[in-house]
């Protein structure tokens, strides 16, 4: 199972960081046609650690057979909320948007912190992309 891992202080910089980390990890694995769905939901719970946790993180990513999965970790136990803002609000849709555009996500909550996740079922798109053999 093709894996990478790389850690990211909490600053506004870590979001653009971790998308850059990813482009590479999916170019190298012909999963590049992913990049805006994972690139953008690997943003926002990135930007979630330095909005709310404030704390290093580590950002993993996998991918075995059909599922692309990305991984963060970080040191709250506090896990994340999905919630539907009122349309006036600025803030609060990362978490919609992971479950609207992932195959799943979930959060594991650990004694020394959490890791928040999602998947994407790639195989219907990689043929599209990459043409079946």
């Amino acid at each position: 199972m093709p894996s990478v891992e790389t850690q990211f202080p909490a600053t506004a910089e870590a979001p653009q960081s971790a998308r850059a980390f990813l482009r590479a990890a999916l170019q190298t694995w012909q999963l590049d046609g992913f990049g805006q769905v994972t690139e953008l939901l690997t943003d926002e719970l990135v930007a979630n650690v330095v909005r709310h946790v404030g704390s290093p993180l580590t950002l993993r990513a996998t991918t075995e057979g059909a599922t692309l999965r990305i991984e963060v970790d970080d040191p709250s136990t506090e896990p994340p909320v999905l919630r539907h803002p009122d349309v006036h609000e600025d803030r609060g849709r990362g978490i919609l948007l992971v479950d609207a555009l992932a195959t799943q996500w979930g959060a594991e909550i650990h004694s020394d912190g959490k890791t928040v996740w999602f998947e994407i079922d790639v195989s219907t798109a990689t043929e599209e992309i990459h043409g079946s053999d």
